[in-house]
């Protein structure tokens, strides 16, 4: 496998886990772009499941397109696992040739990054063009000047790049200051050297502050999955509120019974929904309020998502892409400690957010903060000038601290599940997370009345590749296998790492003759992917092939069904497809 280039790593600036590795030309691939393209594109076979950016310089894009596009094919790399990384040179537009290209990059399933390494003009040229997956921002070239028109300048780019649904990303985080002024701009991940230094797998080519590592040091490394594109806001929970009524204050007493139901309550949940959804009923009882809006900060996107409502006015956050900076609830965002604004139209940050009209009110925006980890805002807002006390911030910020520990210990948990129920070597499902699924697939396909399609397979003379070439090696066979096999069935469709070598996918809604065609394109791309990953061995797969309720009355019978076919196809000489 060419491995001429070093890549560094790309992460999150908080946690140190990795996103995705971006390429770096070293002397070994020569002059040619092609090259660096090519050995940048093979060493996605390691780093899975991370995102690989790949540098493409626009003159390869003009002239070299097909040849760039057939050389993917051939390397049989899932896509989305590629970035495609442009600079934004500030010439305006695109060539036809470069449009077309990154056309048919794009069609072809792969992301597009831009890198904007000098501040341009508002135009944003290339991000307004090609809506890319993630936007580099060069800190180390005046992005973050001091002063009205720079700042401006900056905020105009995040709030563009969000409402393009784009990840940033920055560049320069080579101190933990620059570290520190990413984050406090809403860039959650970036590159640098204060973050990590760019690593090598073969030692000729690393340089001053390169590290050498082997095949196995990407598994052993926390991967965080980043998806393609962000799904649509789902529609925020909606509660009643409390009335507000003069002398509704509650006690002391009431407020204790309350603060100790409350933490009963969301020490119980495991679910990020029920905390919220507890911790703004709490908040109501607390603190009678006309309006309330629960935000989950979107740090990938740069702003906040509404999820519990509550109040006249508060259905005008439905659906809303907010910008994190934007308004009074963005500027207490980034303070992180709760505020009590007694006139919401005279507050310098006051921003027209979505509101069924302007009404003179008092705003209580309490951040939810734990471990240093900005997760979202409550905001509470009463109508008339200083309608919220000394009192209700208290009550209010304390119920902020218990809702954030909370709440952080759900998605903790969420995250441990999701752990689980994956396989940490190819991002595959488990075997684990397939007995839980199947009988709620079986009881969907049953109501439904439609099929469910089955394919199991093995891969042929896998152990001959662990033992003359290493279990390193055997391990980027599984990888490139598994990110074929991903490549290969339809979004909606599952893939299973079902054992060592063994792998499971399942068709919803696919028939018999449906899941043999699917079987055939997988069994061709694993040929593929097995032949690109660079061991000499011809790593083949035996598939069978079944379907539910054809094949058995559940899908455990179903796969055994395909089992048998599977083991058939082996005895029969192996790399073929072989229907129960």
């Amino acid at each position: 496998m060419p491995t001429a280039v070093a890549l560094q790593a790309v992460m999150d600036i908080v946690d140190g886990v990795t996103i995705g590795y971006e390429v770096l030309s070293r002397p070994a691939a020569g002059r040619n772009p092609l090259r660096t393209i090519e050995a940048g594109v093979a060493a996605a076979h390691v780093t899975a499941p991370a995102v690989v950016f790949v540098p493409v310089p626009r003159r390869v894009l003009a002239t070299s397109g097909a040849e760039l596009t057939n050389h993917v094919g051939e390397l049989r790399i899932a896509p989305g696992r590629l970035a495609w990384l442009i600079s934004d040179s500030g010439r305006a537009g695109l060539r036809a040739a470069e449009e077309q290209t990154l056309r048919q990059l794009r069609d072809a399933g792969g992301r597009l990054a831009v890198d904007l390494p000098t501040p341009p003009s508002l135009t944003h040229g290339l991000v307004a063009s090609l809506h890319p997956d993630f936007v580099f921002l060069d800190l180390r070239t005046g992005w973050l000047r001091h002063g009205d028109l720079a700042d401006a300048q900056l905020a105009a780019t995040i709030a563009f790049v969000a409402r393009m649904n784009g990840i940033l990303l920055a560049r320069g985080l080579d101190t933990s200051a620059a570290a520190a002024a990413a984050l406090n701009v809403g860039i959650q991940y970036g590159v640098g050297r204060h973050l990590e230094s760019p690593v090598v797998l073969e030692p000729d080519l690393a340089r001053a502050g390169d590290t050498v590592v082997g095949s196995s040091w990407f598994q052993s490394r926390e991967t965080r999955v980043i998806t393609e594109r962000e799904m649509s806001l789902k529609e925020p929970f909606v509660l009643e509120p409390a009335r507000v009524a003069p002398g509704s204050d509650v006690t002391e007493a009431t407020f204790a019974r309350l603060l100790s139901e409350t933490s009963d309550m969301l020490q119980a949940e495991h679910d990020a929904e029920a905390v919220l959804r507890a911790a703004a009923g709490a908040f109501l009882q607390t603190i009678p309020a006309d309006r309330l809006v629960v935000f989950e900060a979107d740090h990938h996107l740069n702003r906040m998502r509404p999820r519990i409502l509550a109040g006249a006015g508060a259905e005008g956050f439905t659906g809303q892409d907010i910008p994190l900076s934007s308004g009074i609830t963005g500027w207490a965002f980034a303070r992180g400690v709760p505020y009590r604004c007694g006139d919401t139209e005279a507050h310098p940050a006051s921003a027209a957010l979505p509101r069924s009209d302007r009404l003179r009110e008092s705003l209580l925006a309490i951040p939810l903060v734990a471990s240093d980890q900005r997760m979202g805002i409550i905001d509470l807002w009463r109508q008339g000038l200083d309608s919220f006390s000394d009192e209700d911030l208290e009550r209010a910020a304390l119920l902020g601290l218990m809702t954030s520990a909370a709440w952080r210990s759900a998605r903790q948990f969420a995250d441990i599940e999701q752990r689980a129920l994956t396989d940490a070597l190819t991002g595959l499902y488990n075997r684990r997370w397939w007995r839980d699924m199947a009988p709620r697939l079986a009881a969907q396909s049953r109501r439904n009345q439609t099929p469910v399609g089955i394919l199991l397979m093995d891969l042929d003379h896998f152990k001959q590749v662990n033992d003359s070439a290493g279990h390193a090696a055997g391990d980027a066979v599984l990888r490139a296998v598994a990110g074929a096999l991903q490549a290969s069935i339809r979004e909606g469709d599952y893939a299973v790492r079902y054992g060592g070598e063994e792998f499971l996918a399942i068709l919803p809604g696919t028939d018999s003759p449906g899941a043999v065609r699917a079987a055939e394109a997988v069994h061709t791309a694993i040929r593929g992917a097995a032949a690109g990953s660079g061991v000499a061995v011809p790593v083949t797969a035996s598939v069978g092939v079944g379907a539910f309720p054809e094949h058995g009355a559940s899908l455990d019978a179903v796969v055994q069904a395909a089992d048998q076919a599977m083991y058939r196809a082996k005895r029969e000489g192996g790399d073929r497809v072989l229907i129960a």
